[in-house]
């Protein structure tokens, strides 16, 4: 079975809490915040890695969170961004979910999980699962956790 490398979007791939008035954008229903943040790391630096990772027999997967209210228009606005920025996951491992349901709930024998967020980095080892640690100020980049794999 071959084991899958998951990421988070926002804070992981996407910088979405750059974008000006995100917050009170997607409280009101508006999900242009998911559609206008910019990538947090080098698109074709990030392209080479997960094509080497692909290359080594992993595959890529994201699972992210999303309002319930909301959850069928931020799930598209998020699946737009990911086609536009992050094409490298297959639709059977994208995951866009409200936090009812927990990133392990993706856990299989051996993935792995980029996030920010420590709480999911956590549980996910707790399960048994290997995580990078993909918050801008972490010992060690994400990129470069990455490349050590390859």
């Amino acid at each position: 079975m071959k084991k899958t490398i998951y990421f988070d979007m926002d804070g992981t791939l996407a910088a979405l809490f750059f974008v000006k008035g995100f917050s009170a954008m997607l409280a009101a229903g508006d999900m242009t915040p998911y559609i206008e943040a910019k990538p947090l790391y080098n698109t074709e630096e990030m392209a080479s890695v997960i094509s080497a990772l692909i290359a080594k027999g992993y595959e890529i997967g994201v699972i992210s969170y999303a309002d319930e209210a909301n959850l069928e228009a931020a799930t598209a606005a998020k699946k737009s961004w990911l086609a536009k920025f992050f094409p490298f996951a297959s639709e059977k491992n994208v995951h866009i979910v409200t936090k009812a349901i927990a990133k392990t709930a993706f856990y299989a024998n051996g993935d792995i999980l980029v996030d920010d967020a420590k709480a999911n980095r956590e549980e996910w080892e707790a399960v048994g699962g290997s995580t990078i640690n993909s918050y801008f100020r972490a010992p060690v980049k994400m990129i470069d956790a990455l490349k050590a794999m390859i």
